[in-house]
C-alpha cells in the first residue's frame, strides 16, 4: 500500500482534539467517509499479505471508518459465486477479521458507514450458509446490530435477516436478546430535516434513540415494509415459544394483529391468530379477546378460517371434560400439522392437565394421587411421576407424600402459605423481581416520550393536525383514514407461508 493511501486512510482520528466538539466530528467524519468512497477497488488489493496490507495496518476499533471500507472491498474482491476460498470460510484469516470488525468496531464511526456496515453484516450470513454452517453468523450478526444500537429498537432489514436465520438453525435462544428489545423506531425515509441542523441532531451525538442517525439514506437498512415487520413478530413468536417463553410469544403474535392495515387480512395474520388462539389458553387459561385496535373486518375474516381453532380453545377452558378436547384434537390432526400447530396443540392438552391439577388447591389442601389419576384415565404411578414433574418445574407450590391413612397411598399436600413451600420467595427476591420490572418499565417510558415527541415534527402529524382544525372549524367529527394511503397495496394480499 502507498504511503498517500497510508495517509488518507489514518487521517481521520476520533480522539483527535480538532474533532472534540460534535459538529466538527461529524463534518470530517462525512468528508472522510466520501474521500474514501472514491479510492477505487484495485488500491484496496494492494500490499496483501504483506506489512503494508490495509487490513494490518488499520485498527478496526480505532479506524472503524477506513476498516469498514477496507473490508467490504477485500470481500469484494474474495467471493465467489460457487465456492468460498479457504481464507474467508469459519477459521479463514479474513473471516476472523471480519468477525473482530462486527465485534470491536468504534459505533460512533459505525453511524458513519451504513452501506458497508449493511454489507458486512449481510455477508457473514450468506458465507455462513455457503459454509454449510449457517448457524456460526448468528453471534458476529448479533454482536454487529448491538455494537451499532445497543437497544436494537430500531427495525431494519437486518432484524429479519437475523431471526429467519435463527429461526432456520432452530437457534431459538441465541434470538432472545434481540427479541427481547422492544422495536422503539421504524425507518424513515429522510433523517428529521426539523433537528438535522441542530448540535445534538448530528449522527455523532448521543441521542436519546438510534432512529437519529439510522434510517433508509443511512444505508443501515434496506426499505422494509409492513410484511417485514409482521413476518419478524410471527419469528420472534415462534423463537420464544421454542423456549417455552408463551407470554412473550402471546405479545409478539398481537404486535401482527394490531399492525395498521387495511380491511383486508393476509397470510401473517391469519397465521399469528391461529397460534395466538392456542398461545392465549397456555397464558391466561382461555382464548381471550383480540386487542381493541385490531382491524375488525381483518379480524372477521380470520376468524372464519380458524373456527377449528376457536373450537379447540373452547375444549380446553373445560377443564373437567378433558375427553372432549382429545376429541377435538384427534379431529383437527391433520390441520395442526400441515399448520405447523402440532406441538402447540401437544402443549395445549399438557396444559390442561397441569391447570386442573394446579385448581386443585382452590378445593382441597391435600388429596389422594389415585382421585386425580381416575379423573384424567391414566395409571396412579404414571401421574405420580407427572406431578413429581410439574412440582419440579415450579408449576406447583406443593409436595408429595406417602400416608397410609385410608389406604389413600401417595397424597398431593399445597402449600397454602406462599412463604412456604418450593415456589417461595424471600423479601428480598420480591425486592429485586420489583426493582428489574420498573427499570424495565422506565426505559420504555422513555422511548415512548421520545416516539411521541418525534411523531409531532413528521409531514403526516402536521397534515393530519391541519385537517382536525379544518373539521372542527367545520363542526364535523369523522375519523381519518390517512394513514390507509401509507400502506402498499401488495401488502394487503393473502400470503402463502407453506
Amino acid at each position: 500500500m502507498s504511503a498517500d493511501l497510508t495517509g488518507i486512510l489514518l487521517s481521520f482520528q476520533p480522539d483527535s482534539p480538532d474533532v472534540e466538539k460534535r459538529r466538527d466530528y461529524d463534518v470530517k467524519a462525512r468528508n472522510f467517509a466520501s474521500q474514501l468512497s472514491n479510492i477505487s477497488a484495485s488500491h484496496w488489493s494492494k500490499g496483501i499479505d504483506t506489512e503494508q496490507d490495509v487490513l494490518t495496518i488499520l485498527n478496526p476499533a480505532v479506524n472503524s471508518i477506513a476498516y469498514a471500507f477496507a473490508l467490504r472491498h477485500r470481500l469484494a474482491a474474495v467471493v465467489e459465486k460457487r465456492n468460498v476460498p479457504d481464507i474467508l470460510q469459519p477459521g479463514g484469516a479474513l473471516w476472523n477479521q471480519l468477525v473482530l470488525f462486527l465485534e470491536t468496531a468504534d459505533p460512533v464511526q459505525l453511524r458513519y458507514v451504513g452501506k458497508e456496515w449493511r454489507s458486512l453484516v449481510e455477508w457473514t450470513e450468506s458465507i455462513a450458509r455457503a459454509c454449510g454452517s449457517p448457524s456460526l453468523a448468528i453471534a458476529p450478526m448479533r454482536s454487529a446490530m448491538t455494537r451499532l444500537d445497543p437497544t436494537t429498537g430500531t427495525f431494519t432489514s437486518i432484524h429479519l435477516i437475523f431471526v429467519q436465520l435463527c429461526l432456520e438453525t432452530r437457534s431459538y435462544a441465541a434470538a432472545e436478546p434481540i427479541l427481547d428489545n422492544y422495536i422503539h423506531t421504524l425507518p424513515t425515509k429522510v433523517p428529521n430535516v426539523v433537528r438535522e441542523n441542530l448540535e445534538y441532531s448530528v449522527p455523532c451525538a448521543d441521542v436519546v434513540s438510534s432512529g437519529e442517525y439510522m434510517h433508509l439514506n443511512s444505508g443501515h437498512t434496506d426499505k422494509v415494509s409492513l410484511a417485514d415487520i409482521q413476518e419478524y413478530y410471527v419469528l420472534g413468536a415462534m423463537a420464544y415459544l421454542g423456549v417455552r417463553q408463551f407470554k412473550k410469544a402471546q405479545h409478539f403474535l398481537e404486535h401482527v394483529l394490531v399492525a395498521p392495515t387495511s380491511s383486508t387480512a393476509n397470510g401473517f395474520m391469519l397465521e399469528a391468530y391461529k397460534k395466538w388462539v392456542l398461545v392465549t389458553c397456555l397464558v391466561d387459561g382461555k382464548m381471550g379477546s383480540v386487542p381493541r385496535t385490531a382491524n375488525g373486518n381483518a379480524i372477521k375474516t380470520i376468524k372464519f378460517a380458524s373456527k377449528a381453532y376457536e373450537a379447540l380453545a373452547e375444549a380446553y377452558e373445560e377443564l373437567h371434560n378433558m375427553s372432549k378436547l382429545k376429541a377435538q384434537v384427534k379431529m383437527g390432526a391433520e390441520m395442526w400439522a400441515e399448520d405447523g400447530n402440532t406441538g402447540l396443540v401437544t402443549e395445549l392438552v399438557n396444559s390442561q392437565m397441569r391447570s386442573y391439577v394446579s385448581r386443585l388447591s382452590q378445593t382441597y389442601s391435600a388429596i389422594p394421587v389415585s382421585n386425580i389419576a381416575n379423573h384424567l384415565g391414566a395409571p396412579a404411578d404414571q401421574i405420580g411421576q407427572y406431578i413429581e414433574t410439574l412440582i419440579r418445574e415450579g408449576h406447583l407450590n406443593a409436595r408429595l407424600e406417602e400416608t397410609d391413612k385410608s389406604n389413600a397411598g401417595v397424597v398431593l399436600r399445597f402449600y397454602l402459605d406462599p412463604t412456604q413451600g418450593p415456589l417461595a420467595k424471600s423479601e428480598k427476591q420480591q425486592q429485586q423481581a420489583l426493582f428489574e420490572q420498573t427499570l424495565r418499565t422506565n426505559t420504555l417510558a422513555e422511548q415512548v416520550k421520545d416516539a411521541d415527541y418525534r411523531l409531532t415534527l413528521t409531514k403526516e402529524y402536521m397534515e393530519n393536525q391541519k385537517r382536525l382544525n379544518k373539521r372542527q372549524g367545520q363542526g364535523g367529527d369523522a375519523m381519518d383514514t390517512a394513514w390507509e394511503d401509507s400502506i402498499d397495496p401488495e401488502e394487503d394480499i393473502m400470503i402463502d407461508l407453506h
